[in-house]
Order: structure tokens, then C-alpha cells, then sequence
């Protein structure tokens, strides 16, 4: 799918308009169903939307961008300068991005010798579904693989081939990097990772791409739906988008709407948002204030959390990582950067993985990684001159400000309000079961 879009749609009614005709039949059918497409093809439009901001240059300080069948590895560890759009980022790792489109045949990659240096090659189906090979899968060792998607196509010989259930996919490959004097070898092998296959048209400059202001939302539905295989159970539901003129077997055409259903359409989309973030993140366990879910890497058909879970960064399976986060301190009020906190690890209680693990504060806001003096942005196993206890346990300073006891144990903080995520990759068993628990949040002022 090479295909351009336009970048530009109808604008959104207004509160009044909307008031004015809330008991029209036609404009509320439109507006229930297009509701219905707005949440289901959340992470469809996303992700389209993603595909053309990263394979055509739309800013000046955007971090990568390359063509469709190769990829861009970020130019070093991401900070808040650095990280883009991306929601909830890490700074443990180099990120790879790229985008696949397998409708052609298999593309091909090869993968050197990584040892034992972790890294993941997250590959996201057009769904927003996850599909790993790394380090949990080749144990480091150099692996060619062909990804292979629904439209087929031969394997050549001495390759793996990797499945993807849709022939649009969004890479998001990780490599460790264990400190700054270890991130030169992290690029080069980050650069060693070749591509073959038929590359899209070279980046060139073209405006950013935003459906969710307008009704160019159900245009890139559109162009989406029409890219995937029906779904057994969800044949009704693309008939009633069908029917609604943006289902897949449709060609949507914005001008050709009578007024009530330009209405309707452009009303979902101005209360999508709010729709799904009232839905919001619910946790399968909480522990100590820590939120885990076991659901959001394959929501299946529960479509508002897949919206939600997309809306607030996507995720790996939890196999690979798992990320429990917090929003409260132990006295059940929200974090914030006014007040001072620390995590205390016995000895025996440090996070089980088989790779690494760390922690990272965001802005509750914007999900992203915040400035401050230290330059450190996750603190975690790997962090440089950690000071561990007599009895060998850790107490980590969360506060916005230096702590005047120093900065070796300190992650700094947003000012305002703040949630944080502890990155667990490769968990141990306990660890994916819930017999782990990760320390409470305790406020120290």
C-alpha cells in the first residue's frame, strides 16, 4: 500500500450543529455507526497515518524517516529532544523504524551475530498486534528471515520465514545499549540489520498527515479496510460500514454525503477521542499501586481497548516485556512532581529478567520523556554507579529537583503530574504469573 492519500478533510461540526439535528434519524445512524468505525479503526488509521509521516520528510526535526521495505535506526538513545512522536518511549535501547509492505512478496532480512546482546525486531500488523524474532526467538544467534504476509510468495532457501497477518506492518526494533561508552557498538549493529526487497519511492518532503481532526478519518479507514482480509465474527459490522459508506466495500467519497450523514460522520469522529479515553487502561492486577494488564497485547474484539492501548503507546507481547505502571504513591494520591518519593528493593526482590529491567517517569500529559539536569531519563540494573545498601538492597529517589543526599540513585521526575513504567524484558515466570510484585511508591516529604 503506496498508495497517496490526501492530507487534508472535511472540517468537524460545531457544538451548535450538532445540538440543532441530535434527533435526526439520519444524522444519528451516522453517528453510531461512525462511531462504531471510529473506534474499530483506531489503530488502522494510526497506524496509516504513522506510515506517511515516516516515509516522507513532514518536519525539520524529525528524527527518522525512510522508504516503505527499509528501515532508519534513530541516532542514538532517545531523550525528549530525540524521541518524536512516539508515546512512551524507552532510553534503554536504539529504536529501529520501518515500514513493510509485503503485498509484492516477502522482503528479506538479515540479521548478524548479536551474542548475548539483547534486542527485538516488533513487527505491528495493521491491527496494532505484535510479532517478535530476537533474541527470545534465535538466542542472538544470525538469522536471515523472509517476512512472509497474507498475500504470499516464495521463501528463498536459507531463509526463516516469519508470518505477518497483514501485509502492512510497522517495525519498532530495540537494541540495547548497556551504557554511553556501549552505544557506538549498538549502532553499528543496528546498522549491520540488512533489507532486500522492492523499496517505495525515496522520502521526500510532503505535509504531516492528521485524520483525526476531520472526516479524512473514514478516507484512511477506507483505504485500510480495504487492505485486510475479513475477520471471522466481524462480517456484520463491515456490512453495517459498508453501508455507511467507508466499509470495504466502498470507495468514500466525503463530498458525496447528504448533509445528515457528513453530520453524523464528522460528530464521531469530534467525540472519538473521548470515547476512548473514558474507556481508559484497566488493569488485570494491582499490586502495591503497580497496574498490569494481561489483555492489551491481543485485546481480540474488545475494540476499545485496542483503541485505548494504542492511544497510549503500543506494546509488545508480554513475553518479550512487560510494563507495570503507576499513577499513585502509597497513600493512593496521584503522582506528581511537588513531592518527593522513593522505591525501595530488598536484595531478594530486584525485577526477574532474563535481559534487563528499568524504570522510566513520563508527563501524564503527553506520555513523554521530560527534561532535567542529569540527562537520565530511566534509571534501572544497567544505570552507572548505582549505590546499593549493606544488606544489597536499592532505594531509588524519584523527585524533580537533585536530591541533596547526590544523584547516583535519582530518577528525576516531571514537575507536574506524572506516571511511571518499569520496563520488565524477557520476565521470568513469576514475574508474567503475578507472583513478583514490584515495590510500593512511597512518598518521602
Amino acid at each position: 500500500m503506496t498508495a497517496a492519500v490526501a492530507v487534508n478533510g472535511a472540517d468537524l461540526p460545531d457544538e451548535a450543529a450538532i445540538r440543532a439535528a441530535a434527533l435526526e434519524p439520519e444524522v444519528m445512524q451516522a453517528q453510531s455507526v461512525g462511531l462504531l468505525g471510529y473506534v474499530y479503526g483506531y489503530p488502522i488509521v494510526d497506524m496509516l497515518k504513522q506510515m506517511h509521516n515516516e516515509t516522507h520528510r513532514v518536519r525539520v526535526d524529525q528524527p527518522v524517516a525512510a522508504p516503505v521495505n527499509r528501515f532508519a535506526v534513530y541516532p542514538g538513545v532517545l531523550t525528549p529532544k530525540t524521541q518524536g512522536q512516539l508515546r512512551g518511549a524507552n532510553s534503554d535501547t536504539l529504536y529501529i523504524n520501518g515500514w513493510f509492505d509485503l503485498s509484492k512478496g516477502p522482503v528479506l532480512i538479515d540479521v548478524p551475530e548479536m551474542g548475548d546482546r539483547y534486542y527485538t525486531l516488533a513487527f505491528m500488523d495493521l491491527y496494532s498486534k505484535p510479532h517478535h524474532l530476537g533474541t527470545r526467538t534465535n538466542g542472538g544467534k544470525a538469522t536471515r528471515y523472509a517476512l512472509v504476509g497474507p498475500s504470499g510468495g516464495d521463501v528463498p532457501e536459507g531463509h526463516v520465514r516469519f508470518d505477518l497477518p497483514t501485509d502492512i506492518a510497522w517495525l519498532l526494533g530495540r537494541v540495547l545499549v548497556v551504557d554511553p561508552a556501549d552505544e557506538p557498538e549498538g549502532k553499528r549493529l543496528s546498522h549491520a540489520i540488512k533489507v532486500t526487497g522492492e523499496a517505495g519511492p525515496d522520502v521526500c518532503e510532503a505535509a504531516a498527515m492528521n485524520p483525526f481532526d476531520s472526516l479524512l478519518y473514514f478516507t484512511l479507514l477506507n483505504q485500510g479496510l480495504k487492505l485486510l482480509r475479513r475477520q471471522p465474527g466481524e462480517e456484520a459490522l463491515m456490512a453495517q460500514f459498508n453501508a455507511a459508506g467507508f466499509g470495504p466495500d466502498c470507495d468514500f467519497d466525503a463530498e458525496a454525503l447528504t448533509p445528515g450523514q457528513r453530520l453524523g460522520l464528522g460528530w464521531a469522529v469530534k467525540i472519538g477521542p473521548q470515547v476512548i479515553s473514558q474507556r481508559g487502561f484497566r488493569p488485570t492486577q494491582t499490586t502495591n499501586g503497580w497496574m498490569l494488564s494481561s489483555a492489551i497485547a491481543d485485546p481480540g474484539m474488545d475494540y476499545l481497548l485496542r483503541a485505548e492501548v494504542v492511544r497510549g503507546g503500543y506494546v509488545n507481547e508480554p513475553e518479550e516485556s512487560i510494563y507495570p505502571a503507576a499513577i499513585t504513591d502509597d497513600r493512593g494520591e496521584m503522582l506528581t512532581g511537588e513531592r518527593c518519593y522513593r522505591i525501595h528493593f530488598d536484595a531478594d526482590a530486584m525485577p526477574p529478567v532474563g535481559a534487563f529491567w528499568s524504570i522510566t517517569s513520563y508527563d501524564m500529559k503527553t506520555a513523554q520523556l521530560t527534561e532535567n539536569p542529569l540527562g537520565r531519563y530511566a534509571i534501572g540494573d544497567r544505570t552507572p554507579g548505582l549505590v546499593y545498601g549493606a544488606d544489597g538492597s536499592l532505594d531509588i529517589a524519584l523527585s524533580a529537583k537533585p536530591p541533596a543526599e547526590g544523584t547516583s540513585n535519582w530518577l528525576a521526575i516531571p514537575p507536574g503530574a506524572f506516571h511511571l513504567v518499569t520496563r520488565l524484558y524477557l520476565p521470568a515466570p513469576e514475574a508474567l504469573d503475578g507472583r513478583y510484585v514490584l515495590p510500593v511508591v512511597e512518598r518521602v516529604d
